[in-house]
């Protein structure tokens, strides 16, 4: 009985091990199969890009660093071009979909970089669109309401009403015109990658798309226009993270040019469940804005006119003394 006991459990053993090793081969073959081409990754991205969900409503958050370059290092831009590309790409990559926008925000910024943050709601399950944008750039913060044709102006001071013909900002238009005015045709930045990387972050999936730059400057007008001017791409890496129920939930492009760089996060938050407050009292009209605008720079240019003649002053004692 104990020789058929061992027999027995000597036989379950080799067919457990058989077992398990099939399915560890068949799941490597799966795993195989399923490998993508980065035509067949493309391709999926796009899908995705074109099949977004519908939504009444959105807040869209922009943080963006455009940075200047010094001589030094635009004479160098050239014979570095690969290091710069590879240093884009790599930025890019690391980026997290739950974290792009703080993680924008956390940057050291250079000092030759301006900041800015930018943070759109729209509303359009109502009958007229409704939409508040609050801009800030540097020290300066401007606040615009609008719902239907009505808009508002909010500054640090008066809060002027007008018309969204009037102010003309581009979140007047509604979500697809500004969003897509923002960041162009994606379709025709995708078309021209030159390497792309899928990955999942929990229940997002990131590709990292890194353009060709020459293709990237062929498709675009005025990218021709400024590789003309002197001022080409190096690089460009554009990062998609798209979330389990298939919408685009962040959006992050680093580019490099010849004279300057940007890094821009587009985040988009709050579907369906973002909330607009009531547009606030105006004390001051368009027409009184257009006026007191009129007289700032009146003032600055006499500031400047005083600082350029204190300038002219003092070299001219410098060359008595």
């Amino acid at each position: 009985m104990k020789r058929v006991s061992a027999i027995i459990v000597a036989t379950l053993i080799a067919t457990l091990a058989i077992c398990v090793v099939a399915g560890c081969s068949g799941q490597s073959a799966s795993s195989s199969a399923a490998k993508q081409t980065p035509e067949e990754i493309i391709a999926e991205l796009k899908g995705a890009i074109a099949n977004q969900p519908e939504f009444k409503s959105v807040t869209l958050t922009e943080v963006s660093i455009s940075t200047f370059k010094n001589a030094a290092t635009t004479e160098g831009s050239a014979s570095g071009e690969a290091a710069t590309s590879e240093a884009a790409s790599s930025k890019a990559a690391s980026s997290k979909a739950a974290s792009s926008e703080s993680a924008a925000a956390e940057d050291p910024v250079d000092a030759n970089a301006i900041k800015s943050k930018t943070v759109v709601k729209f509303d359009e399950s109502g009958e007229a669109l409704k939409t508040d944008a609050i801009y800030e750039i540097e020290d300066i913060k401007l606040e615009y309401y609008s719902d239907g044709d009505k808009a508002v102006c909010v500054t640090d001071g008066p809060v002027y009403s007008g018309t969204t013909e009037q102010f003309d900002q581009p979140q007047f238009a509604g979500f697809e015109a500004c969003f897509y005015g923002a960041v162009g045709d994606l379709n025709t930045c995708i078309d021209c990658f030159d390497t792309v990387v899928k990955e999942q972050q929990g229940d997002v999936t990131v590709y990292t798309v890194t353009l060709d730059p020459e293709k990237y400057m062929a498709s675009d007008e005025i990218l021709t226009m400024m590789k003309d001017a002197g001022d080409p791409v190096l690089s460009a890496v554009f990062t998609f993270s798209i979330d389990k129920d298939g919408r685009l939930v962040s959006l992050n492009r680093v580019v490099d040019y010849n004279v300057s760089s940007i890094d821009v996060t587009h985040t988009l938050s709050d579907f369906d469940s973002t909330v607009i407050g009531p547009m606030p009292e105006a004390d001051k009209t368009y027409e009184e804005m257009e006026s007191d605008i009129n007289v700032k720079f009146e003032q600055l240019a006499a500031e400047l006119d005083v600082t350029d003649e204190y300038q002219e002053t003092g070299e001219s004692q410098n060359e008595v003394r």
